[in-house]
């Protein structure tokens, strides 16, 4: 017998077994791929992130995801449902002309979910509200006063500065708003902290801001850690196809889902307090100069600027008591700090910022109305919802009143006797 022959001779046992085990494995699948059908099991896969267009969202290249002009869709998340419709400019607000009207006093609301406010129909929201009340302020009587709504949820501040550079200008503006939110404002504009990367992000070197905007690289699959898992990179058609498959990948969503939760607690409330570490230090560091930033260019442009802090639903909840045990259970001495560290940013830099929580605490505790949340959401949590919008509205449109009359006082000439 060859060498050859002897090599084949003792291959042979180990192929057989190989196949044997090949087969058991194989057949194993079947038999749990069955089993799953008949038991009714199964996991649904979310939509195709490479075919699945979201109604209202499209890729933006300077700020990763802006609304989608024109689009019309249905809103039915933490708030009301409610019809949802953006403007041709991709604003949640009535049409606007690029143009500025003659006789036309005309505001930029940059800011997040809470200047967007898609948990409200639009007639409700706080920069509706605000339009209307600013109507009737001395100084603006017999002049149309516009609102402009730029803010698009989940945006975090170096977001709100691509849009003033790439969207605000061409409708010249006479005030720049920023409501600043510092829940989530904070921790979205440093990478470390943000589990969502697909947004630009802005680092100081050398005395310089520097952009990275690296999410124009990311593939679907990579904007997002939390929600994308090691089965999502397989061929689809395989995971449409495997009931096995589509249990393992979620199962590693919810592992992932409840890290995130775990981590998003933390992020959740850090931003109440000094920072806990270098990473906290950091993100502050950039957020109040990238804050500064928006204000240089606003006032090189000639036009009036002014910041709102954003109320958190824990700084506004009617009833003391929560507050109290909600203080003492994460260890925070001052509901208010994220908004007086705004404030000294403010005095420090030269630039107004109104903050909004402390009164609308008072209005809380007076009525006993939840300023935050709605039915299908926990209680008095989450965004604004119409009263807040609305109470929000007033306390803003009152201070910018307060604000032009005082410059128009300032601008009026001296009269000698």
């Amino acid at each position: 017998m060859s060498t050859g022959e002897k090599m084949i001779k003792k291959l042979k046992p180990l192929a057989v077994n190989l196949a044997l085990v090949c087969g058991s494995f194989i057949f194993a699948i079947l038999i749990g791929e069955i089993g799953l059908r008949v038991a009714g099991i199964e996991a649904p896969l979310p939509p195709d992130p490479e075919s699945e267009t979201l109604a209202y969202r499209v890729d933006d290249p300077y700020r990763g995801w802006a609304p989608r002009a024109n689009a019309v869709t249905v809103w039915a998340g933490e708030g009301e449902r409610t019809g949802v419709q953006m403007n041709s400019s991709g604003m949640r607000d009535k049409e606007r002309t690029v143009n500025k009207p003659e006789n036309t006093y005309r505001i930029a609301f940059l800011g997040d979910s809470f200047v967007e406010a898609i948990h409200v129909p639009l007639e409700y929201t706080a920069a509706a509200i605000m339009e209307q009340e600013l109507a009737e302020c001395s100084p603006l009587k017999g002049k149309n006063v516009e609102v402009l709504n730029f803010g698009v949820q989940g945006y975090g501040t170096a977001q709100e500065l691509m849009t003033l550079r790439h969207h605000v200008w061409q409708f010249s503006p006479d005030l720049v708003l920023l409501g600043f939110y510092p829940g989530n404002d904070i921790r979205n504009n440093y990478k470390p902290l943000e589990h969502d990367h697909f947004r630009p992000y802005f680092t100081l070197e050398n005395g310089e801001w520097v952009i990275d905007d690296s999410f124009k690289n990311m593939t679907q699959l990579e904007r997002d850690y939390y929600s994308t898992t090691r089965v999502d990179y397989l061929p689809r058609w395989l995971l449409e196809s495997s009931r096995i498959l589509q249990l393992f990948r979620q199962a590693e969503a919810q592992a992932k889902q409840r890290q995130f939760e775990r981590d998003y607690e933390q992020t959740n409330i850090n931003f109440y307090k000094e920072p806990p570490d270098e990473n906290w230090e950091e993100a502050w560091k950039i957020t109040e100069g990238l804050i500064t930033l928006i204000r240089d260019e606003v006032q090189e442009k000639g036009v009036d600027f002014m910041v709102f802090a954003i109320s958190d639903s824990y700084q506004v909840h009617p009833l003391v008591q929560t507050r109290q045990e909600f203080m003492e259970k994460y260890d925070i001495e001052d509901l208010f700090y994220p908004d007086k560290r705004i404030q000294a940013l403010g005095e420090r830099e030269g630039f107004t910022v109104y903050r909004l929580a402390e009164p609308l605490q008072k209005v809380a505790e007076g009525t006993g109305e939840c300023l935050h949340g709605f039915e299908n959401a926990l209680p008095c949590e989450g965004h604004w919802n119409r009263e807040g919008n609305r109470v929000a509205a007033e306390l803003m449109a009152n201070q910018i009143c307060q604000r032009i009359t005082s410059q128009q006082q300032v601008k009026k000439p001296t009269q000698t006797p």
